[in-house]
């Protein structure tokens, strides 16, 4: 599938540079051209929205966030529409039209959550289980673990096919899911082999055939490229990925802030297509009109075709306003496909864009990518991010090649660059080093880059974290999902929060007895509807105690029962009492209790002390809340509810937080500056306290000590400077009363309290002196 929609893609952009081509070579007025260009990508922008409406709704968006969500345990009606048929057919066909478009956004994501739908589908089938049923050496698919360790197979899958990278694609699951172990992982590796031996082997066919001229317009099945190990730049690639860092954070909070303004009118599908329509214009206008302010480059090459290297029939259409023999650069970024703007950024070499050029382009492009990230479109962000950060450290690395900083000698010196700036944005958008790190380096075939992508990932997610959550993390918040994680353990363990800290307490109206009345059961249900399990007590021995805790039964499981037996006026819950099978003490840590729910997928956790009565219950909701108004540094809940609040009071300014984007910009530069010179006044303070206890307490032994040859006095191997020996001289004198006094007070305290036993005593050199 993702070999066939590469394909689509690639023959949706043939047409679309066939059209580009026919618009900067005609003689004709410039109205016309852009009225063939914007109906083209409006008609292709159209048809994705309208596809979304028309086979399923639930194929907006990357999918990313809510694949993350259910690989985490969550539990949501959403998803029972998000991992079907309709919405696979949605995703591919809509996420190949919206690409075709000229949006700016890329197929990767979406091609993830098509691999997860595969997954579940042929996992779920009744086909597959019957064949499973009869190799019961297998087992059948039918636990919820199951299925949710074939959407991480599916999720790996959709990586590898869109960037032919199959130990990235393993890598990004597991940053993805909170329940791994060894072996998910040698299955992922397995499926993700094969799906990279399949792909490839399309490929091979088609090549043979002689159709696939241009199929590298819509991937990049064929992008390698040999980079420097340029050491002594390090310098430079710490600094890219500071401020790499700090701009994906603030694409996440503008988009973020996008999101909210959206929602506004997100319930009305009419609104939501029109929405992309307006997007679709708005790209359209400002992807014809850039190329505009674009500088005419001559070619490196005699062929017009190939001015720009990065793949072979590179068409730059030099006709946008260029004479024979040049290329107009923002064209070359403007027109050209995905794949071929990738490779030209991470490939060209110095001076191919001017900086001005790519000053221009990448803000627009950063703009536009904004604001069309969560729209009613399959959409993701791995290519934008790709592209963008690609303008970004080329642009760093022209400057740095004016200002005479770095060598530029080298050859790709400039295109390593790109591919570190592009690292630089991937870590502070997604957080995910690992994963993107082996996804850069499959990507581009340059193993030696490996140590320079990791250095420059983990430092740019570390920028990132500073500031505020990944875009994925801010989506499922916006989504409502109840999300536990994307808090750093050393922020949970700081808070020193227990089990009994965070746990709801047992409320004997929400709790059942094991034989209870079918009227008590109703009327509970109806009390408390958010409620997805009620503990079940068992009769207490005596009148006033609490009965021991039996177990757990779940909503439907209640409603099953009064279902079955409607006209009894008690019901025996025992046959739907599911026994817990992790019991928690009041005393446990929050970190431990992350790791449980994390790990298991679990929704409830009873509170025991012994085997005993029920103290309490962790949910799910529990965590969340916790996180929310404890843990979340940058409380992102809150500024999310107040954004909105702004956004509904039409206090646009006051919605984008700009005071508070501020201050946390100037809180991550002065931070650290403040709290090293904490520490230092710290150190000082303790080396003056600890002077102070020495003239307190002055050795005897410095009484004695006589300076050397040298000037360093030296006794039974202990030597201190003559300074020393003076000063301590000085303060035995001063403080032999008081020695004196406290030791008499100690005497008389001891015989008060009668014979002591001597406890054995570990002799050192200061009391062998003594």
């Amino acid at each position: 599938m993702g070999f066939l929609q590469s394909m689509l893609v690639a023959s949706l952009y043939h047409m679309r540079s066939t059209l580009v081509i026919d618009i900067v070579s005609l003689h004709e007025a410039w109205i016309p051209k852009f009225f063939k260009f914007l109906g083209f990508n409006l008609l292709l922008a159209f048809g994705a929205s309208l596809s979304l409406f028309l086979i399923s709704p639930a194929a907006a968006g990357s999918g990313i966030p809510d694949v993350k969500a259910y690989l985490n345990g969550v539990e949501s009606p959403v998803f029972r529409n998000f991992f079907t048929i309709k919405t696979f057919v949605a995703k591919v066909i809509g996420s190949a039209l919206a690409v075709g478009s000229s949006l700016v956004m890329g197929k990767e994501g979406p091609m993830l959550h098509a691999g997860s739908i595969l997954a579940v589908i042929l996992g779920s089938s009744n086909w597959f289980k019957q064949k499973m049923d009869a190799a019961s050496h297998w087992g059948t698919y039918t636990y919820n673990r199951d299925i949710r360790d074939l959407v991480a197979c599916g999720a790996a899958c959709g990586v590898c096919t869109a960037f032919k990278a199959p130990v990235g694609g393993v890598l990004f699951a597991m940053e993805m899911s909170t329940r791994w172990r060894k072996e998910l992982t040698w299955r992922c590796f397995l499926v993700s082999a094969i799906t990279i031996v399949v792909v490839k082997y399309s490929i091979s066919i088609c090549v043979s055939h002689g159709h696939c001229s241009y199929l590298q317009w819509g991937s990049l099945a064929w992008f390698q490229q040999a980079y420097p190990t340029p050491y002594g730049q390090t310098w430079a690639f710490v600094l890219l990925a500071v401020v790499g860092g700090w701009v994906a954070s603030i694409f996440t909070s503008f988009n973020t802030w996008v999101c909210l303004v959206r929602k506004k009118w997100s319930k009305f599908f009419s609104f939501r297509i029109l929405e992309v329509c307006v997007i679709s214009i708005i790209t359209s206008i400002v992807l014809f009109a850039v190329p505009l302010g674009g500088r005419c480059k001559t070619c490196d090459t005699q062929d017009p075709e190939h001015c720009v290297k990065g793949a072979s029939m590179f068409m730059t259409f030099g006709g946008y306003g260029c004479s024979d023999g040049t290329y107009n650069d923002l064209a070359v970024l403007a027109f050209n496909p995905q794949g071929f703007k990738i490779q030209a950024l991470f490939s060209a070499p110095h001076g191919t864009f001017h900086v001005t050029s790519l000053l221009l382009y990448s803000a627009i492009y950063y703009f536009l990518a904004a604001i069309t990230y969560g729209a009613f479109i399959p959409s993701g962000l791995f290519t934008v991010s790709l592209i963008f950060g690609g303008c970004f450290g080329r642009i760093w690395a022209e400057v740095l090649l004016k200002l005479g900083l770095i060598d530029g000698s080298a050859a790709g010196i400039v295109g390593i660059y790109a591919l570190l700036g592009a690292a630089s944005f991937l870590g502070g958008l997604m957080r995910m080093s690992a994963s993107m790190c082996l996804v850069l380096m499959e990507m581009t075939g340059a193993p030696n880059t490996l140590p320079f992508l990791m250095m420059v990932l983990i430092i740019s997610k570390g920028v990132g974290d500073r500031f505020n959550y990944s875009v994925f993390d801010h989506q499922i918040m916006l989504k409502g999902f109840n999300f536990i994680g994307g808090i750093p353990e050393h922020i949970v363990n700081r808070a020193h929060l227990e089990a009994e800290d965070v746990m709801s307490k047992p409320k004997v109206s929400a709790s059942f007895a094991v034989v209870e009345s079918s009227e008590n059961l109703a009327n509970t249900l109806d009390a408390h509807k958010t409620s997805g399990a009620f503990p079940v007590i068992s009769v207490p021995a005596r009148p006033g105690e609490v009965g021991d805790f039996m177990g757990i039964i779940s909503r439907p499981s209640v409603m099953e029962l009064l279902a079955q037996h409607e006209d009894e006026p008690e019901i025996d819950l025992s046959s739907k009492v599911e026994v817990a099978p992790i019991v928690i003490p009041p005393g446990m840590p929050l970190t431990f209790i992350y790791n449980l729910m994390q790990e298991q997928g679990l929704n409830y956790v009873p509170v025991i002390r012994c085997h005993g009565p029920l103290e309490g219950m962790v949910t799910r909701g529990d965590i969340v809340e916790v996180q929310n108004h404890k843990l979340d540094r940058f409380h992102v809940k809150e500024q999310l509810a107040q954004a909105a609040s702004d956004i509904q009071g039409c206090r646009i300014i006051q919605s984008m937080m700009i005071e508070k984007q501020a201050a946390a910009l100037r809180e991550a530069i002065t931070g650290p500056l403040v709290r090293a010179r904490e520490l230092a006044l710290k150190d000082i303070r303790e080396h003056d306290e600890l002077l102070d206890g020495s003239q307190d307490h002055a050795p005897r032994i410095f009484l004695e000590a006589r300076p050397g040859p040298d000037g360093v006095v030296s006794h039974s191997g202990v030597r201190r400077t003559s300074s020393s020996r003076l000063h301590s001289r000085q303060v035995s004198r001063q403080s032999s009363t008081a020695a004196a006094a406290a030791a008499a007070a100690t005497a008389v305290a001891a015989a008060a309290a009668g014979p002591v036993r001597q406890e054995p005593r570990f002799h050192t050199g200061y009391d062998r002196l003594e």
